[in-house]
Formats: C-alpha cells, structure tokens, sequence
C-alpha cells in the first residue's frame, strides 16, 4: 500500500531522523570512552573479550549511522528536488517513506537493546 503524506509531515520526519542518528552519534562517542576506560582498569581475560565484542558493535553502529545518514539525505534532497518550482507543493501529497521509516524503527531498537547490554556490561565491569 502505498500511502502519501504532506511534505511538511515528511520534512518533519526527515528531520527528526537526522535528529535521532546525531544523538546515537553522541551517545556512542560517550560509550566508546568509557569503554576504553574500562579495558585500561580491568585486565581479566573475560572483560577483555567483552571490551572487543562492544568495540565491533560499535564499529558497526558507526557504519549503520553513516549508511542511513546517507539514505535520508537523499531522501531529503528527493524532496527538495519535488518541490522546487512547484507553488502548489503545501497542498500535494508526496510518496510516504515507508521503507525509511522501517529501516529507522529497526536501528531503533537495534540500538536500544545494544545500548542496554553496554550499560549492563559496564555496571558489572566497573
């Protein structure tokens, strides 16, 4: 089904994507320190593997950040591009992204659940 939605709705969401991966690019700055911490301060074995586990996640978390950075900005310039020259653009409907949308509900809760293991992983280590 393919639903449309106004421009200022998508623009909004497009928005508040950017919004949500500059946050998961904060937060995972912030963990990459204190996972860094806590590989100097411990030095058993089973930290260790755990500090090179949470290290690929977040390798990984910082391609994902990048690859869908990327999609929304086309996604976003896609917009632009519809709407420029177009004086009744307020009033269309444009093409939803629906499969933006999943894919940013997926990173969610990706993110989510890693963020919650980190934070557990941290609490014991530490």
């Amino acid at each position: 089904m393919n639903s449309k939605k106004h421009i200022a709705e998508l623009h909004a969401e497009i928005n508040q994507w950017k919004n949500q991966i500059a946050f998961v690019q904060d937060e995972l700055k912030m963990f990459q320190q204190q996972l860094a911490a806590a590989s100097i301060s411990h030095k058993e074995q089973a930290v260790k593997m755990q500090v090179g586990h949470f290290e690929s996640v977040f390798i990984r978390q910082d391609e994902v950040n990048d690859e869908l950075l990327h999609e929304i900005k086309l996604a976003d310039a896609s917009l632009a591009k519809e709407v420029e020259g177009n004086p009744a653009a307020e009033r269309v409907l444009f093409e939803d992204h629906t499969d933006l949308r999943g894919k940013m509900d997926v990173f969610g809760t990706i993110w989510q659940d890693n963020k919650q293991a980190f934070r557990s992983f941290v609490t014991e280590a530490l």
